[in-house]
């Protein structure tokens, strides 16, 4: 595999495929139908900490797009990136992040690119501006591959999945996917 090729961490996808099988074991067989067979056989057959390419999650995303509608997508989607806060990798400097810089959706928030970091090589680069007294951040992707950046359901399962801070910092929020294509997307969010 080039250097240069978009991956991600594989346990995410593994973490993925195990939360819609926790969610309706149904549902797991029908999302891994639905995927090139090839691509289910990479992921399932791959070692949690090797790299694979960003398309696999693309592809399975897109698949559980399809067979269970964009609402349980994207409470998955959401869900699985929350119990990942609590995986040895992120733990550490969730709970560091936490103790130095409060609890605060806007404060916690910054420290996205660091997670985006953790999951990904060479998917571009996040940006995000949060402000914790207007209640309003933005996330903006830059130098996506055209497999990230030209699916919209990949990149609205990617804002439920950094909402995931609303219930790391106990408040009510929302996102919006403002745009995308082009190697770019922006993500506004929300919160009381």
């Amino acid at each position: 595999m080039s250097a240069k090729q978009p991956r991600i961490l594989a346990s995410f996808l593994h973490d993925t495929l195990a939360s819609i099988d926790r969610i309706d074991p149904d549902l797991g067989v029908q999302v891994r139908e639905a995927m090139k067979e090839e691509v289910l056989e990479d992921i399932e057959s791959s070692w949690s900490a090797s790299w694979l390419p960003v398309g696999h999650d693309v592809e399975l995303t897109e698949a559980f797009f399809r067979v269970a509608g964009r609402e349980t997508a994207c409470r998955v989607m959401h869900d699985n990136l929350v119990a990942t806060f609590d995986k040895p990798i992120l733990r550490p400097m969730i709970e560091g992040a936490m103790r130095v810089l409060g609890t605060t959706p806007g404060k916690m928030l910054r420290w996205a690119p660091k997670v985006w970091g953790l999951l990904f090589r060479d998917v571009g680069h996040m940006e995000v501006e949060a402000d914790d007294e207007t209640r309003t951040a933005t996330v903006t992707l830059t130098g996506l591959p055209p497999e990230v950046s030209d699916s919209r359901n990949y990149l609205l399962g990617s804002g439920a999945a950094i909402s995931g801070v609303f219930d790391v910092t106990h408040v009510e929020g929302s996102y919006d996917l403002v745009e995308h294509g082009d190697g770019r997307a922006r993500i506004d969010l929300r919160w009381s």
